[in-house]
């Protein structure tokens, strides 16, 4: 599709930001119940790892997502799912795109499209993501009878879920996602309870698929 088509086309394109466990997939899932579009970039990551033969950890992803920056450019996870955002945006009033981690992504994408996406920043402190990361993970990392039994393990498990959280804020924020954050068009706290932060996304979403 041309960057005129698109122009033509009132569709809006609204990027999710944030760092990880900051409430993105909480988002998206509202979207997805609205039957908004959802176009995650970490899909051609998860791909790529798998067609590398590794298993989808979140360190092999990290690496796989470092490497194609490093031989493709900072664009390069745009570029490839660029076809499903153009086949998107001529249908749908509203199209979400989640998992935007830079500057270099957005600007590809204002090349492509023919004009701006709408960024949605959604803020957490570092305490609060971090545990809901390990509580999110922790029913299927642990199978153990007894807890008090295994405190040394579930202190291991936390010790190294907490290491791997830290590496993938500072990968992603290496990659630019704090200055997509800056350059918001809309910002969303999600400190408080989740309904909280499911009614505010739910608004904000609803204003912006049905302008009139």
């Amino acid at each position: 599709m041309s960057n005129k088509g698109i122009q033509e086309n009132m569709s809006k394109v609204l990027v999710l930001a944030g760092l990880p466990g900051s409430g993105k997939s909480v988002a998206s899932d509202i979207a997805k119940s609205m039957n908004i579009p959802i176009i995650i970039m970490g899909n051609v990551i998860r791909r790529e790892t798998a067609e590398r033969g590794l298993e989808p950890n979140s360190r092999n992803i990290g690496m796989v997502a470092t490497d194609l920056r490093e031989k493709f450019g900072d664009d390069v996870v745009l570029q490839r799912i660029w076809p499903i955002i153009s086949q998107e945006l001529k249908n749908n009033n509203l199209v979400l795109i989640d998992g935007m981690r830079s500057i270099a992504e957005r600007d590809a994408l204002v090349q492509l499209m023919g004009f701006e996406p709408e960024i949605l920043a959604i803020l957490a402190s570092e305490n609060i993501r971090n545990s809901r990361l390990i509580q999110r993970k922790r029913s299927d990392d642990l199978d153990i009878e007894s807890v008090e039994e295994n405190k040394k393990i579930i202190k291991q498990i936390h010790e190294e879920k907490n290491h791997a959280i830290s590496e993938r804020d500072a990968r992603e924020k290496g990659w630019g996602v704090e200055s997509l954050l800056e350059r918001a068009n809309y910002k969303i706290d999600n400190e408080d309870s989740m309904e909280l932060f499911r009614t505010s996304v739910k608004a904000l979403l609803e204003r912006l698929n049905n302008p009139d």
